[in-house]
């Protein structure tokens, strides 16, 4: 699998080595004669759309591994566009997505060709994969639990006490992926695991200082024995709860902070935490090399808030963004 998500990491550079959503280095990839809609657009590359719903008169669609949602227009000239996103997200296949440059909005769609399909579908599995490493999978004490905590906070961007890559806890927009895997591989160093728990929904979430919308979001979730001796389970997640961990019901309340807006869960699943993606139906994606993991964190790095949104494309790292 090592092997396999270093291919992807190869091949999607390739295809997007130029998508990227910040104004400085957009390049205009598509141009008004190559649109339907005649507006210029950023090539964002083959993905696999993985949900589409209706939202006051737009559509919002999601794909892959980024939490965050992109719109496409439901007009007349965009029907082919959307159907083909449709019979992607049935078929669990690949499509080519140019966006308005700035935006996320999807102004024009291409159906992947037969090479794009066989390689997502070797990409993607229904598969967990073992790991061989015996690590302990309950932590001793609440103790443990609160300086695991600590160990994790404090490599968040922003604080002295953070080594390259840092936590992109500040900015919560997107990368949820990357950081859950960034806080599991520290549990790992100290000889723990965990699992992660993903949410899936119309999900939107306070930070605290603003409000952010994803299509999914996921942290990890660490046992530990209570005072008791009893196994209890908490999230982790400093850039929702930054003063400890947290009860799962809690955690999952938060994503569906309604002072943010309309938001509402459609379901959530327990992944071992080996896991980097999990897609709402199910399917399965790696990074035991954290190549992916750490290059997205230093995109991110230097960002904070809920800006920019959408967030600056990590199409370089090789991740479907």
């Amino acid at each position: 699998m090592k092997k396999l998500f270093l291919s992807m990491v190869v091949f999607l550079t390739l295809l997007s080595s130029n998508a990227c959503s910040d104004s400085a280095t957009n390049q205009d990839v598509v141009g008004k004669e190559n649109t339907s809609n005649h507006v210029a657009a950023r090539d964002f590359g083959k993905t696999v759309p993985v949900g589409i719903n209706e939202e006051n008169g737009t559509l919002k669609v999601s794909f892959i591994l980024s939490a965050q949602f992109y719109e496409i227009k439901p007009s007349k000239e965009n029907e082919e566009y959307i159907s083909l996103i449709r019979q992607a997200i049935q078929n669990e296949s690949p499509i080519h997505v140019f966006m308005k440059l700035n935006s996320n909005e999807i102004v024009k769609v291409e159906k992947g060709t037969e090479e794009d399909v066989k390689y997502f579908r070797s990409i993607l599995t229904k598969e967990e994969k073992p790991e061989l490493n015996k690590l302990t999978s309950v932590l001793p004490n609440v103790t443990t639990l609160n300086n695991m905590f600590t160990q994790i906070k404090n490599q968040s961007c922003g604080t002295s006490t953070a080594s390259s890559p840092c936590i992109t806890f500040r900015y919560a927009v997107d990368g949820c992926y990357a950081r859950a895997h960034k806080m599991r591989q520290i549990l790992v160093n100290n000889g723990y695991d965990c699992e992660k728990q993903f949410i899936y929904g119309n999900l939107k979430a306070s930070t605290g200082s603003c409000c952010v919308s994803w299509n999914y979001h996921v942290a990890i979730l660490v046992s530990y024995k209570n005072a008791s001796g009893v196994t209890e389970k908490r999230i982790i997640d400093p850039s929702l709860f930054p003063n400890g961990p947290v009860t799962e019901t809690t955690w999952r309340n938060a994503c569906v902070n309604t002072s943010c807006g309309t938001a509402s869960s459609s379901s959530y699943a327990n992944t071992a935490g080996n896991i980097y993606y999990r897609s709402s139906t199910g399917s399965y994606l790696y990074d035991n090399s954290y190549i992916n993991t750490n290059c997205v964190l230093t995109t991110f790095s230097s960002l904070s808030g809920c800006s920019p949104t959408p967030a600056p494309s990590v199409s370089h790292c090789g991740g479907i963004s």
